[in-house]
């Protein structure tokens, strides 16, 4: 009889755990391109690629970016520390905003020639914190939502890279992230006149139609909350474990 192998531990997306030096180092991307974590000398570059993508980014998350701060948490996360411990200090000094920059994901696709050729950023959901707060008795999963939950808030490739799957490599190593450090969803949502709903399926997501929404109450707090787009946006959307 054939000896049994024992199954490592993955992370939900069929590739590979990764390790905090990994993402700083850099994960393969398409024709040679490395998928990294984002380093603070690189905020002025990515901030204007992500601001093609979004224009309502977070004021403290570009400015946690060029301070070295943003997804410093998450990278402790995949080295081993707990999340939950320095999320509660932050709540109870009444600093969540510091927490949702460090909370937040700052990813960049470099070329051969090292140069910033696409970015993206994930963050804390405030439709959902703020949501969850609201109900009495329920501050608790307010955190907790920032422990499970993250809304990809902007991916962009330059124009001159585009077309060679650099922003579906971002996708993917933002999933393999978010997923090992036990997140539960992931979404996020584009004007609907720029019709990237074709393009999100393919990356494993779910998009929703008009006026339809998704439930992210009942699994964090036993209570149902719908979350859908906003006017002129769609919505996308993928729980962990689940392919469209």
């Amino acid at each position: 009889m054939a000896k049994k192998t024992k199954k490592r531990p993955g992370s939900s997306t069929g590739l590979a755990r990764v390790t905090k030096q990994k993402v700083i180092d850099g994960l393969p991307g398409p024709g040679g391109v490395r998928i990294r974590y984002a380093v603070q000398e690189e905020a002025e570059v990515v901030t204007a690629l992500l601001k093609t993508a979004a224009d309502d980014l977070e004021t403290g998350h570009l400015e946690a970016l060029a301070e070295g701060r943003c997804g410093t948490w998450l990278l402790d996360g995949l080295a081993g520390a707990r999340l939950v411990e320095p999320l509660v200090r932050a709540a109870t000094a009444g600093d969540l905003q510091s927490a949702a920059a460090a909370m937040s994901l700052p990813l960049v696709a470099q070329d051969r020639d090292g140069h910033v050729v696409g970015a993206l950023l994930g963050v804390p959901s405030g439709t959902v914190i703020s949501t969850v707060t609201q109900l009495p008795g329920h501050d608790q999963h307010a955190l907790l939502s920032m422990l499970k939950y993250a809304k990809i808030k902007a991916v962009a490739v330059r124009e001159d890279a585009r077309g060679r799957g650099i922003g579906a490599a971002l996708l993917k190593r933002c999933v393999q992230v978010y997923w090992q450090l036990d997140f539960m969803l992931l979404f996020g949502g584009f004007e609907t006149p720029r019709d990237l709903g074709p393009y999100y399926t393919r990356q494993g997501f779910t998009v929703l139609r008009p006026g339809q929404t998704i439930d992210v109450g009942t699994l964090l707090a036993g209570v149902p909350i719908q979350l859908g787009a906003g006017p002129g946006e769609t919505l996308f959307y993928r729980w962990r474990g689940r392919v469209r």
